[in-house]
């Protein structure tokens, strides 16, 4: 069998990934010790991160895209029987039939803890800046579910670690692929099935028009402070 390598992570996604898991050990540390002008700064990145990476999913290369790899429920339970038989022949070029589903509850958990965070308190100092415009009670709401979803997060990403083990054990190097972009294969990949690529620059550009709107309308006070 021909070993070949097949494209399958444009720049933008790969760059995304790393700077979340930059991002969520920034806002973990951050929040536990009190750092909350930091704390803000880095959530506000990541705001930024997450909806240009959801614009991604609509206008990006295929493996990006929404519709492509969150796929139907039957089909991640022919995945798991498949794995259990140990006859797992299909050769996912992006993320597999369970992936998805992981990676589409890491963007809920995620939304869910941006959008609490900026109607959060701490009772003390520091509040969101939406927290002005939704009651003391609402705003004490929101920060207890900002609270539990981050242990929720943080299980999550337990479950995901597990699971690149595991497909490390299987043979199956997830990690490479996220910081060179290519997957090896056993088989020849046609072009035509082979995942179409957009340039990951298109992604940083609008990463960049998102982040000078977030820098304008949220940011721009903290990082003024902080630099």
């Amino acid at each position: 069998m021909k070993v070949s390598t097949t494209a399958i992570w444009d720049s933008f996604v790969r760059g995304y990934h790393w700077l979340q898991v930059l991002c969520i050990g920034g806002l973990w540390y951050t929040g536990t010790e009190g750092l909350m002008d930091w704390h803000f700064a880095i959530a506000y990145f990541l705001l930024t991160l997450l909806l240009t990476r959801i614009i991604w999913g609509f206008i990006g290369s295929d493996t990006a895209k929404f519709l492509l790899f969150v796929r139907s429920p039957r089909a991640v339970l022919q995945y798991f029987q498949s794995m259990r038989k140990k006859k797992n022949d299909d050769v996912h070029l992006g993320h597999n039939p369970a992936g998805g589903y992981m990676v589409l509850g890491f963007f809920i958990l995620l939304t869910t803890q941006l959008i609490t965070g900026l109607f959060a308190n701490d009772d003390i100092i520091s509040e969101g800046p939406l927290a002005m415009y939704i009651t003391g009670e609402e705003s004490s709401l929101m920060t207890e579910i900002h609270a539990l979803n981050f242990d929720v997060m943080l299980g999550a990403i337990i479950l995901h670690l597990v699971a690149i083990f595991f497909y490390l054990y299987k043979k199956d190097n997830l990690i490479k692929p996220m910081l060179n972009g290519r997957k090896e294969t056993v088989t020849e990949v046609d072009t035509d099935a082979a995942p179409k690529m957009v340039n990951g620059l298109i992604g940083w550009i609008v990463f960049a028009t998102i982040g000078s709107a977030v820098y304008s309308y949220l940011a721009k006070d903290i990082v003024a402070y902080l630099f």
